[in-house]
């Protein structure tokens, strides 16, 4: 990136300290909504208004190297405009921005970043609806949709690695961090479960696919101490993402012909019921979700770290 001058240099610098002043690395996002929840219902006496996304505060260093580095072509933007320090951006000034952006053909993710990087920095509230934005489409997504050149690798010295995120559907990050303290056996010493903090903190046990028990414990009873990670490196080439898709249309399979053949589900190793916390609509589904068991679909959302039934097909489900 260019250096700045000026009241560019001076608006950037202004930005980022207002990020930098959000910084809550190593604390619960998750808490911290279950917080902010129970404030506004003491301050308000009921849900009303509520935007259970909005929190103060970034928990996660990616995110925020995502909306520092999102705030300079913006510093740019407000000095070319005669905004002289970050004090003096508006409102308006965000939203004209951010059409500006959208109508030189930048991606509606990237506006939407930015979007939600300026909201951040400035303590704004504004929507894609009330700025007039485009919204994303989820049939656009390409992200581990198609195949590219790095699919085609082997990662030889990462198949251990491969097996671990394949087995249990984990983000990227907790393949660096799984100790053998982490997995859950069952009587028989088979690791069946491991146990993650993931997206906002959130703590959960991810269930092993039943194909996958056997070489998952082979690889953690290799390990020489349990508190420290089996792995220390992962190639950030690797399409973990695409993994996880595979595991979620995996564990639907493998949960409907449990049901139907009338075998405990997991493999009669978990309890389904650790996994099952449907609230609002999705209470109200009825028996069935999109053709497939609504407690199945609610069980693998669970395991995938979720707890929306659309997002198993949304998100995950497009491998078959």
């Amino acid at each position: 990136m260019k250096k700045l001058k000026g009241a560019a240099k001076r608006i950037l610098g202004g930005l980022q300290n207002r990020l930098s002043k959000l910084a809550c690395f190593g604390q619960s996002k998750h808490k911290a909504k279950q917080a902010a929840k129970a404030a506004y219902l003491k301050e308000h006496g009921n849900l009303d208004g509520y935007n259970p996304a909005k929190v103060d505060g970034i928990f996660s260093i990616g995110t925020m190297e995502t909306y520092r580095a999102a705030m300079q072509p913006f510093a740019e933007w407000c000095s070319a405009h005669n905004v002289k320090n970050a004090g003096q951006i508006t409102e308006a000034h965000a939203a004209a921005y951010l059409l500006e952006r959208e109508a030189a053909g930048l991606s509606p993710w990237t506006v939407s970043r930015d979007l939600s990087a300026i909201n951040k920095a400035m303590g704004f509230s504004l929507s894609k609806g009330e700025v007039g934005l485009c919204q994303r489409k989820k049939s656009e997504i390409t992200r581990s949709r198609e195949e590219t050149a790095n699919d085609r690798r082997r990662f030889s010295k990462y198949q251990e690695q491969i097996t671990v995120a394949r087995a249990c559907g984990c983000r990227r990050a907790s393949v660096t961090r799984i100790t053998p303290n982490d997995c859950v056996r069952n009587s028989r010493g088979q690791v069946v479960g491991i146990r993650l903090v993931e997206k906002g903190g959130k703590e959960r046990i991810a269930p092993v696919l039943n194909e996958y028990k056997d070489r998952v414990t082979s690889i953690v009873d290799k390990a020489q101490e349990a508190a420290k990670p089996l792995f220390r490196a992962y190639d950030s080439h690797i399409d973990n993402h695409r993994f996880r898709a595979e595991y979620c249309a995996a564990l639907l399979r493998q949960l409907e012909q449990e049901q139907a053949q009338g075998k405990p589900w997991f493999g009669g190793d978990l309890s389904p019921q650790n996994y099952i916390h449907l609230s609002g609509r999705d209470k109200h589904c009825g028996d069935t979700y999109r053709g497939h068991p609504a407690q199945v679909v609610a069980a693998v959302s669970g395991a995938m770290g979720h707890n929306r039934l659309e997002i198993v097909f949304s998100h995950y489900n497009y491998t078959e």
